[in-house]
Formats: structure tokens, sequence, C-alpha cells
């Protein structure tokens, strides 16, 4: 379980579920929501395509949000796993740094 204490003081708790989900519990009294977002007053703002652990920082909120399911406690985040090859750095194939110590599309 992570907790997460908003600018208003209140505090929510994630809590990761056997099945890859999230458990978001907290005073939801005040709550802006859209096709794919959920916002209660003071935050956090949370939308769907986010990494979890990029808004709350835990390891096991590693997962990407899809959706949100409302319960008699908070909210079910739907998440799948992010994956991703920690040995992949492809993306610096066709890099240049400014100087010309290295230019590799030459």
């Amino acid at each position: 379980m992570t907790e997460y204490t908003n600018r208003y003081g209140d505090v929510y708790t994630f809590t990761k579920q056997e099945d890859g989900n999230v458990l978001w519990e907290g005073p939801f009294d005040r709550v802006r929501s859209g096709g794919d977002f959920l916002d209660p007053s003071g935050g956090p703002y949370i939308k769907a395509g986010q990494m979890l652990s990029h808004i709350v920082y835990g390891d096991d909120l590693n997962v990407i949000v899809e959706s949100f399911e409302r319960i008699d406690s908070g909210y079910i985040i739907k998440c799948k796993k992010h994956e991703y090859d920690p040995n992949d750095f492809s993306h610096l194939a066709d890099t240049k740094i400014i100087g010309g110590i290295i230019n590799t599309t030459e």
C-alpha cells in the first residue's frame, strides 16, 4: 500500500491487487471525472494512458492506467503492465551531440 497526501492534506491509499489492478481509496466527496480521468479536489489528477508510478511513487505501481471503476470504498484503477526492455538503447542510435563529438548519422 502506498499513501498519497494531496495539497489539502487529504490522504489517499493505493493498493496493488492480485489481478494487477490498483484499489484507490480516500475522500472522493468532490471529484471531477471524464471518460479517461479522475481529479479529486486537491489531486491527484490521474488519466488513462499515464504511468501510475509517475503520479504516486511506489515500485509496485509501475503500471499503465487503462480505466476506472467506481466501488463503495473508492475506485478500482484498471491497469496493464508496463512492458519495456531495460537493455534497449535504440533510441540513442541517431543521437548527435553538440560540438561534433558524436555524430552517428553522417
